[in-house]
């Protein structure tokens, strides 16, 4: 890898591709820090390391499932660069504070090379609250100490594309390499409404083009199965294959110039007030909306206003009878032509002949509200 000239340097693939999401504890990298030596022997490392175990050792029967190596060839180069942000985003819209963008991590590039495929894992900094977090502690027993910050790198947000044998090894090389601890970030309802919303705003839909389709999800608690008694007086149950009855996952498919009635109409009558919120209780809430901080739809009540979804609740509640604010109901998936995002993946479409600048200042406010939920994970 070049030691010096970034501009030479090739582009991570982050558009036109699909990962993975995860969130990352702070990396210690120590007082070194990731000079272009150190980083060119930690791709050394993890070169060795994928030799050992996926070619040779007990993960090979595991990753011959996915990607055999009759598939993909055998393995010609691992890389790990240092990369900027804008050279993937392009110029990140203007800010207030010019001296936080100055003190904003550069991001991490890993990339597996076989003779057929090539795969990518990229550890991106926290864009909202870079600045808010620069502190780090440490607590042994019941004493907690201040530690040196310029030993940590805060890219909280790691995204994968590789199969799920070689995303186990890489993560595990990471955890030990810079004592950090990696999870799955599942995105919920909040980050996916949120970014959709902010796409929308900064470039809309085009006009020709895939349509935009909202998937939503019910959590619904299961009933229990009714009986029934014979003639004889045993005790069947109604429904004999244990199925339970219920509707799984609704699409949702707009049109442009539908995307835009909605959001004219959601902005003229303001936030929709649901049958839910007029007699539901917060800790019923809670247990309806499951596990993830992201749904329940209790983050409403801020000031963040999500005019296509306010529009969009009319609707259904009017011809439907659908009340999409319920906490039992869950945007599971957005995909359009400029972008799919799941609770567990990620996708953003780049054409050859879009605005460079448009889609630029929505992959920015894209990655900044990824930042945020990280940030709420790891709070």
């Amino acid at each position: 890898m070049a030691a010096n000239g970034v501009e030479a340097e090739p582009a991570p693939p982050l558009f036109n591709t699909t990962f993975s999401t995860h969130s990352v504890s702070p990396l210690y990298i120590g007082p070194e820090g990731l000079s272009p030596v150190r980083l060119e022997l930690l791709a050394r490392r993890l070169r060795d390391t994928l030799v050992g175990d996926v070619v040779r050792g007990i993960q090979v029967a595991v990753g011959a499932t996915n990607t055999p190596s009759g598939q993909v060839g055998s393995l010609r180069n691992v890389a790990i660069r240092r990369f900027e942000l804008r050279t993937i985003l392009g110029e990140e819209p203007l800010v207030a504070d010019d001296a936080q963008d100055e003190r904003r991590p550069g991001g991490i590039w890993i990339e597996i090379s076989h003779e057929r495929a090539a795969y990518a894992a990229l550890l991106l900094p926290g864009l909202a609250s870079s600045s808010s977090r620069q502190s780090t502690t440490v607590q042994f027993g019941e004493k907690q100490a201040d530690v040196d910050a310029s030993q940590f790198l805060h890219l909280p947000l790691l995204l994968l594309r590789m199969p799920q044998s070689l995303r186990a090894v890489v993560c595990e090389w990471l955890s030990t390499t810079f004592d950090c601890r990696i999870r799955k970030l599942s995105l919920g309802t909040r980050t996916l409404v949120s970014v959709m919303e902010d796409w929308l705003d900064v470039v809309g839909l085009p006009a020709k083009g895939p349509d935009l389709i909202l998937s939503l999800g019910f959590n619904v608690p299961l009933v229990e199965q009714a009986t029934t008694q014979d003639a004889e007086g045993d005790t069947t149950m109604m429904d004999d294959e244990g199925d339970a009855a219920g509707l799984r996952v609704l699409e949702v498919t707009m049109t442009s110039s539908d995307v835009s009635r909605f959001r004219r109409y959601g902005l003229a009558k303001g936030a929709f007030k649901s049958r839910w919120e007029r007699s539901g209780d917060e800790r019923q809430r809670r247990r309806l909306a499951g596990g993830n901080v992201d749904d329940g739809w209790a983050w409403r009540g801020g000031p963040t206003r999500q005019p296509l979804m306010e529009g969009l609740a009319r609707y259904l509640e009017e011809h439907l009878g659908l009340d999409v604010f319920h906490p039992g109901v869950r945007v599971v998936q957005v995909s359009c032509g400029s972008f799919v995002l799941a609770p567990w993946r990620l996708k953003l479409v780049k054409g050859r002949d879009e605005a460079d600048e448009g889609v630029a200042r929505a992959a920015w406010a894209f990655v900044t509200r990824l930042g945020e939920r990280v940030w709420d994970e790891a709070g």
